[in-house]
């Protein structure tokens, strides 16, 4: 029952790391995903402010 016992906890653990393994991963692409995006049109937003005001201030 012991030995039973240990492998049920080296298989919860395996399985656990794993996951968390899969989430972090999940998570760190969609952070690098968003921020991406966001930068996008920041730079879209600086890029037309730039053209159409700043640059013809003549």
């Amino acid at each position: 029952m012991q030995l039973f016992l240990e492998r049920l906890l080296y298989f919860w653990a395996g399985i656990t790391v794993l996951g968390l393994i899969i989430v972090t991963l999940f998570w760190t692409i969609k952070i690098v995903i968003y921020v991406a995006f966001i930068s996008l049109f920041v730079a879209i937003a600086a890029t037309a402010f730039y053209h159409f005001y700043w640059a013809n201030k003549d």
